[in-house]
């Protein structure tokens, strides 16, 4: 299925793109070359010179514009070529694709559509992350061999983390939960509470009394096409008023291609704010938990599907799946109307007649 075109999409932490340098990144299929403009703002082209198609990041930037390092064209961050220093024309077909790009809460954006129909008023917000002290917020990044999908699905069903990450952030609550599922608009909520023996064995070294039982809430927050927010809630039973433990994370999934994904993800909490110490061990649990749990399972995953779909190959459902298969389902929907709205001829157009 092809890719959503008119959404914002993560290209990468907004301070990987740093002034007077460039970075590349396949998204969507599809070459893209950043840098910052002399003001200080991102700018995104496609990466390909129109005259031998060589990779643009492969030049030098020359204020506002790339020179092309095998030609010398130049062009400006509207892809229009401004130089030309072997003829005193410009050829109409010097120009490259331009994409908006924005700049939020620390991370880079990307509309993959046509830049000029970009909604700036659907960038995701992820202020309550930004704002968490240094001591108690750790990113990260995988580079993924499976599909978009299959990481969104992996975080929409966590009910996988009691068996495959049993001794970190699993134990059982996961499964013995009950499960909410709701849709805002646009948006797909799954909600995970249940009352257990102990916290996940990732956290219960962090309660008050460690080994006490605990209410256990988790919330998963997905949006189109794969932004979502994971926010977990572990307070004593005997105390269900405290502020127990608590955090607010991130992951988002951009594609790179129809099978490999870039993986980026944030974590932050509001306990115990000021210890780095706490901070510095949950990033290691937690990226043991993604790199040589997860990923691990995922491409594995991917290779047994091949390229066939996951709704086409019929899959046996479990109540913990409403989530993912409710999310797959708007994010294709969007994509078929967005395909049969491009495929309909312009207003105006001219009708063909036929003999």
């Amino acid at each position: 299925m092809p890719f959503l075109q008119n959404a914002w999409y993560m290209a990468g932490w907004a301070d990987e793109i740093e002034p007077g340098q460039m970075i590349h990144r396949k998204l969507l299929d599809q070459p893209i070359v950043f840098f910052r403009r002399t003001d200080g703002q991102l700018a995104a082209l496609h990466d390909r010179c129109p005259h031998r198609f060589v990779p643009l990041h492969l030049g030098t930037l020359k204020g506002d514009a790339i020179e092309c390092g095998y030609h010398g064209l130049q062009f400006d961050c509207t892809g229009r070529c401004v130089v030309n220093p072997h003829s005193s024309t410009i050829p109409a077909a010097a120009r490259v694709k331009p994409f908006a790009v924005a700049e939020k809460d620390g991370i880079a954006w990307i509309w993959m559509g046509e830049a000029d129909e970009a909604r700036h008023d659907l960038l995701p917000d992820f202020s309550r992350l930004h704002a968490a002290p240094l001591n108690a917020a750790s990113r990260g990044y995988l580079w993924t061999d499976c599909n978009y999908k299959l990481v969104a699905d992996n975080v929409m069903d966590l009910s996988h983390a009691d068996f495959l990450h049993a001794d970190s952030v699993g134990g059982g609550a996961f499964t013995s939960a009950k499960t909410r599922v709701e849709e805002h608009g646009d948006d797909v909520h799954i909600t995970w509470e249940c009352r257990h023996d102990s916290a996940p064995p990732a956290y219960d070294r962090l309660m008050p009394r460690p080994g006490q039982p605990v209410n256990f809430h988790t919330e998963v927050r997905w949006r189109a096409p794969g932004i979502m927010h994971l926010d977990i809630a572990i307070t004593p039973q005997e105390d269900p008023g405290s502020e127990g433990l608590r955090t607010d994370n991130a992951h988002i999934v951009t594609p790179e291609t129809e099978s490999t994904t870039h993986y980026f993800f944030w974590l932050t909490r509001r306990f115990q704010v000021d210890d780095e110490e706490i901070n510095s061990r949950r990033q290691a649990i937690m990226y043991n938990a993604f790199s040589n749990q997860d990923k691990p399972m995922l491409s594995e995953q991917q290779r047994a599907m091949g390229t066939d779909d996951l709704f086409g190959l019929g899959p046996v459902l479990l109540p913990g799946d409403a989530g993912a298969v409710r999310a797959r389902r708007k994010l294709e929907q969007r994509i078929r109307d967005e395909c049969a709205a491009a495929s309909r001829p312009a207003a105006g157009a001219p009708r063909v007649a036929r003999a």
